[in-house]
């Protein structure tokens, strides 16, 4: 099955660790304004793995705005969703936030927690699972709330495991836990 996967993000470098590692990990803190007028501060995880991008982003301050391009990954251990950084662009300024996803595989249902709530609403979870046989499988967990009239919702209800899916959205940190997923705003 062919997939799709781009993510392009812009926001605040955070740096996480100066440990020696195969890749440069950083997040990327990325603010909009929230529905309730309030500001919205999301930090996204990302890795640098090509030693070029370790290297720029390594001689970069904190708080540098940057615009931040790649593909979501789940780490092989621990299932932790994090942008697989393909390039970095040093910006002059944040003027107008970026934080788009479009991605596409097969529907994997979760079995266990797939429905939530937080202050945003409710929301049903699963994952769009993409295999390649030189990145190996990935299971990137996708989070459909409630919109006006629960189309995107009926949509999700009417796909089973392995159905194709694609899923256009924001990556988001979740508020309490800090868990990375994307915000789905439009499923096929």
């Amino acid at each position: 099955m062919n997939f799709s996967n781009n993510v392009t993000i812009s926001g605040l470098i955070h740096h996480l660790s100066k440990k020696k590692q195969s890749y440069f990990p950083f997040s990327i803190r990325h603010e909009n304004l929230w529905s309730d007028g309030t500001m919205r501060k999301d930090f996204l995880s990302a890795r640098a793995f090509s030693k070029d991008l370790q290297e720029k982003l390594s001689r970069l301050e904190e708080n540098t705005p940057v615009n931040v391009k790649g593909i979501l990954r789940s780490s092989k251990g621990s299932g932790e969703l994090y942008l697989d950084v393909s390039d970095v662009e040093t910006l002059p300024e944040l003027s107008a936030p970026v934080n788009t996803v479009k991605l596409s595989g097969a529907v994997h249902v979760i079995k266990a927690k797939n429905e939530g709530e937080n202050a945003t609403g409710k929301y049903t979870r699963f994952a769009v699972r993409q295999e390649d046989s030189e990145k190996g499988r990935d299971f990137i967990v996708v989070r459909v709330y409630d919109d006006d009239n629960g189309v995107m919702r009926k949509i999700l209800a009417g796909k089973n495991d392995n159905d194709p899916v694609t899923v256009e959205g924001t990556l988001r940190s979740s508020r309490g836990s800090g868990v990375n997923y994307v915000r789905c705003g439009k499923l096929e």
